[in-house]
């Protein structure tokens, strides 16, 4: 995962998803330039790491991830500017 910009937008989300969809919500993520997922739990929680340009950016990579098949929402924890 790498930016390569004047600017560089570090952020940190929640997503959570029904549990028998965990592993396709995370494979579908983990396909998203720019972001990763660190950590997971069974329960239908996962963690998602992004670097990106702009915080436009951000916002759309938020609707999409709400717009994978079983993910019930996406909450932004953590957001710097670097």
């Amino acid at each position: 995962m790498s930016v390569n910009a004047e600017q560089v937008h570090i952020t940190s989300l929640v997503v959570h998803c029904l549990p028998p969809r965990l592993k396709q919500a995370v494979a579908a993520v983990k396909k998203f330039k720019n972001a990763e997922v660190p950590a997971h739990d069974p329960m239908g929680k996962f963690v998602v790491l992004l670097e990106t340009e702009n915080g436009g950016e951000i916002l759309s990579i938020i609707a999409r991830i709400e717009a994978i098949d079983g993910v019930l929402n996406a909450t932004l924890v953590y957001h710097e500017i670097d």
